[in-house]
Order: structure tokens, then C-alpha cells, then sequence
């Protein structure tokens, strides 16, 4: 490889780090806020557990360990992670980090710097080389996007990953990379691989559920239709596929029984991980999230529902919203990667809009194959991803980042339209306001159709221009007396009807893959897209 081609690397990675840096300025996640500190507080106490409590009492309520206050609720993995962390801070930093009962609310600049720089090494070292690895992938065998450095460079640059990891405060990057990772290895048919790190991504944070379906529709797949001797019969089929699926069986139980060994001894130990790794008590979602049970909560009053009764209408009316796509998955004709991709945004977005216990932030885990799919969907994933983003505006402004939130989405919008410009071409054929240069980005079959192509940019602007309305009206408007929470809740509908549209559609696009273009493209394609 040589310098030409290694600098727009070095280029994506260093703007990746430089902006993540820049974001980690800014204020975090309950700075200054007691009693309980926010995010930033609950990722440092549970550095303090681990590192001064036995494995035995870090899910467990005790006098050291009070689980009312930010009490361990995400699975071994993170606790694992938060002891690494904290045994850095406590042998090598400063003790008074993670002091057992004393270092509650701490907010020196030394320990903000500490705690921002534990998550630039996480992107520096697993998410960026993780996203950058899987989008060159996906590009290289899947795609036919001549601008590459452009999907890559969206990827990594992606706002609402940066704003909430290093800004907010948390460790998405964690499971999102090790996500990643493991689409990459199911897409490069190493199954066993892409098992293992999807078991290390969902038992890093349990939402990762929200990825689950689409491996084990696939890998089931798999495992009875990939075989290299067709000549075989029905009977040995079937057993060779029975066997494959027996080892990856084993290999996902023995990945679990590691990783969760320090609590096998007991029944009871394990049921206090799993009752706080899935907190039924806590409600159908909370503050003003951009899902379907919001929007219906202004009409009936679902906060008055008994948890258990919403928690089984939210799993029935989930399980329907993404069995269709894990189904299409399991019986399709062609069984492709292509696929495998469009279920995963299919199908965390119906655990989005319809799951129990939702976060603002979960929007990433939709937002993590939308990011993959930039190769194939350059348009429709920035409109996604410009979207997830809007949709955490009201915890943004609450975080004080809304002054990061408009640079990034600007730098966003402005890289389109610098790097479309070099390259657009038949500039009669788009429509004059396209000021972004989009018809190049847009989905295979609607840049040949002239109008399709126009109502398609035409709709991104609209929808651009109703998010920049909102924006303004959200910090220059004061809302009625007795609609205190107009703004935010006006965002969270406007962004949740956008992401019923997105579902729709990447169910359409998921159905119609059987008769996309092959998986692999030409080498004479690959060879122009290179250049």
C-alpha cells in the first residue's frame, strides 16, 4: 500500500479522534447535579465496586453496596470492564477515583481527564479500527459506491456515537465495536468468530438483544444450507447440518459459562445478575424517547398500565414488528450477507419503537448497521444517522452539548456536499435546491429515475428544514405554562414517525434483496472503484 492510499486512513482516523477530543471538553452527563451525578457517576461507581468489593457483592445489595445508587445493572462484561478501569485509577492515578463511599460525585479536571481519556482509548484502539474494518469490508465485497473514503469517513465521524460516548458519557463503543466485529465475521462466513464476539458485545450491554434475532435466523440458516458438496443426500445433509449447529451451540454456551463463572456457583447469584440486568420495575421507557409507546402516551396514559401488562404488550408487539424479517432470513431463497444487514437495522428498529424499558440512546443500536450499510444506502443511512441524532436532542441540551450537536451535524452535511461536489455530474438532472449534491448518494434504482430520484432529495430536504424549525423553536421559543415538555415531546414524535418510514423501508429493501446484484462484485468494478 502505498502513501497515497494510506494517508485518507490516517486522515479519517486522526479527524475521528481530534473531534472525539474536542467533544470531551464540554460538560458530561449530571456534572454538578447531586444527589445522583448522572452517567458520568454511574460508570465511575461501578469502578469502585469492583475494585473494592468481591465479585459476589458487586450485583448484590449490601452495606458497601448500595444498588439504589447506581447499582451494577449491565452484564459481566462491563463490570469486568469498570474493574480494569478502576484498578488503573487506583494503582496508577489517584485513589481518591474510586475511594470506597468517598469519592461519590468527584468532579476534578483530573478525574474528568482520566475518565475522558479511558474512552478515547476504547475508540482509538477497538471502535474506530472495528467500524473502519467492517465498512471497508462490506464496501469492498458488497457495494458498488465509487466514493469509499466517504462512507468510510461518515462511519467513523458518525455525531450521535461521538456526542453520547464522549460527551454524555458512556461506553457504547465497547459493544458496538465488538458488534461490529462480528457482522464483519458472519459476513466473511467465519461463523464461529462472528458468534464468539456477538456473545462479547450482548454480555458487554444487554441491549444488544436488539441484535440477536437477525445472528440466530442467519447461523441457523447457515448451518443447513452452507455446505461445499452439493452431491450429497437430504439425510446427510441434515446431520452435517445438525453437527455444525451442535458446535456453534457449544461454542455460544462455553463463550456464556466464562464469562459469567464467578456466578455459577449459586442460583441465587444468578438470578440477582439477571434480575438487574432486566429491571421489569422500571417502566414501559423513560424521559421523552422517540418510540411508538411516547406517542401513544399522550393519548392513553401508559405510566398508569401495570409494568407486567406493558411489558408482555410491548414483547408481543415487538416479536410481531421483526419476526417478518427474521423469518424472510431463516426461508429466503437466496441466503446472502445483504440480507443479514437489512435485518439488523429491521430489527433494532423494532425493538426501538416497541420494546420494553427504551433509552434515548438506543437509537445507536439502530444506528450501528444503518452505519454499515453506507456503502449500499449512502443516502438513506446520512439521513438516518443525521436523524438518531436529532432524536437525543433534548438529553443533549440537558448535557450541555447542543453547541457540539450543530458542529458535528454541520461538519456532517458539509462533508456530503464537499465531496459530491468533485464528483457530481449531469447537474441538469438534479433538482436546483439540491445544494448537497445528493442524487449521487441515492439508493441502486432511483438514480436512473429521474423523478423518483427527486421526490427522494426533496423529501431529505423537507425533512432536513422541519428538524431545523424544531431546533430553533426548542432553544428560542418558551413553551405554553401547561405544556412544559412541548418541544421535546414534538421531537420525539417527529423523529419516531421518521423512524416507522425508516422500518418500512428497510423491510422493503431486506424483501427485495433476493433480486439484488450479487453479493460479490466484479473484479472490474472493484478495480474502478479503487481508483
Amino acid at each position: 500500500m502505498d502513501v497515497k492510499t494510506e494517508m485518507p486512513w490516517l486522515v479519517i482516523v486522526a479527524a475521528g479522534l481530534f473531534l472525539r477530543a474536542t467533544v470531551s471538553l464540554h460538560s458530561y452527563s449530571g456534572q454538578n447535579k447531586p444527589p445522583m451525578y448522572g452517567d458520568f457517576e454511574a460508570q465511575r461507581h461501578w469502578q469502585e465496586v469492583t475494585v473494592n468489593l468481591p465479585v459476589s457483592d458487586w450485583y448484590r445489595n449490601t452495606s458497601d453496596n448500595d444498588l439504589l445508587y447506581w447499582g451494577l445493572d449491565y452484564p459481566p462484561l462491563t463490570a469486568y470492564h469498570s474493574y480494569l478501569v478502576g484498578l488503573w485509577a487506583h494503582r496508577w492515578h489517584n485513589k481518591s477515583f474510586v475511594a470506597l463511599h468517598m469519592s461519590r460525585g468527584i468532579n476534578t479536571d483530573e478525574h474528568k481527564q482520566f475518565m475522558r481519556n479511558t474512552v478515547l482509548l476504547v475508540d482509538a484502539f477497538l471502535y474506530i479500527p472495528a467500524i473502519l474494518y467492517a465498512t471497508y469490508t462490506i464496501l469492498r465485497r458488497m457495494a458498488k459506491l465509487e466514493d469509499r473514503w466517504l462512507a468510510l469517513t461518515l462511519a467513523v465521524l458518525f455525531p450521535g456515537q461521538i456526542l453520547i460516548d464522549n460527551g454524555h458519557f458512556q461506553y457504547n463503543n465497547a459493544s458496538l465495536a465488538l458488534c461490529a466485529l462480528a457482522v464483519v465475521a458472519i459476513v466473511q462466513a467465519r461463523t464461529l468468530v462472528g458468534a464468539v464476539l456477538f456473545c462479547f458485545a450482548l454480555n458487554y450491554k444487554q441491549m444488544e438483544l436488539y441484535h440477536a434475532l437477525p445472528f440466530f435466523f442467519y447461523l441457523l440458516r447457515d448451518c443447513f444450507t452452507n455446505t461445499s458438496d452439493n452431491s450429497l443426500t437430504f439425510g446427510l445433509r441434515f446431520l452435517m447440518g445438525v453437527r455444525k449447529l451442535t458446535l456453534l451451540g457449544t461454542t455460544v454456551l462455553l463463550s456464556f459459562i466464562i464469562i459469567w463463572f464467578p456466578w455459577l456457583s449459586s442460583l441465587d447469584a444468578v438470578g440477582q445478575l439477571v434480575h438487574r440486568i432486566f429491571p421489569v420495575a422500571r417502566g414501559v421507557f423513560e424521559d421523552k424517547v422517540s418510540n411508538v409507546w411516547c406517542v401513544v402516551n399522550v393519548f392513553v396514559k401508559l405510566r398508569n398500565v401495570p409494568n407486567t401488562t406493558m411489558a408482555f404488550v410491548c414483547l408481543i408487539c415487538t416479536l410481531l414488528a421483526v419476526l417478518p424479517s427474521g423469518l424472510h432470513l431463516l426461508l429466503q431463497k437466496n441466503h446472502t450477507p445483504r440480507s443479514f444487514l437489512y435485518s439488523l437495522v429491521v430489527t433494532a428498529l423494532g425493538f426501538f419503537l416497541f420494546s420494553f424499558q427504551v433509552h434515548e440512546k438506543s437509537i445507536l443500536l439502530a444506528a450501528l448497521p444503518a452505519t454499515l450499510l453506507l456503502p449500499m444506502e449512502p443516502l438513506v443511512s446520512c439521513w438516518f444517522l443525521q436523524l438518531a441524532t436529532f432524536s437525543m436532542l433534548p438529553l443533549l441540551h440537558k448535557d450541555g452539548l447542543t453547541g457540539a450537536f450543530v458542529g458535528l451535524t454541520l461538519i456532517s452535511l458539509t462533508l456530503l456536499r464537499t465531496v459530491r461536489e468533485t464528483k457530481s455530474s449531469n447537474k441538469n438532472q438534479k433538482p436546483s435546491y439540491d445544494v448537497l449534491h445528493l442524487r449521487g448518494l441515492l439508493p441502486e434504482g432511483f438514480i436512473t429515475n429521474q423523478s423518483a430520484g427527486s421526490v427522494f432529495v426533496t423529501l431529505f430536504y423537507l425533512s432536513l428544514l422541519g428538524q431545523v424549525l424544531l431546533l430553533v423553536a426548542f432553544l428560542c421559543l418558551a413553551p405554553p405554562a401547561h405544556l412544559p415538555f412541548l418541544y421535546p415531546l414534538l421531537i420525539s414524535a417527529y423523529s419516531c414517525g421518521h423512524f416507522v418510514l425508516f422500518y418500512l423501508y428497510f423491510n422493503y429493501r431486506q424483501f427485495c434483496s433476493d433480486q439484488a446484484e450479487s453479493d460479490q462484485p466484479s473484479k472490474d468494478s472493484h478495480k474502478k472503484r479503487v481508483r
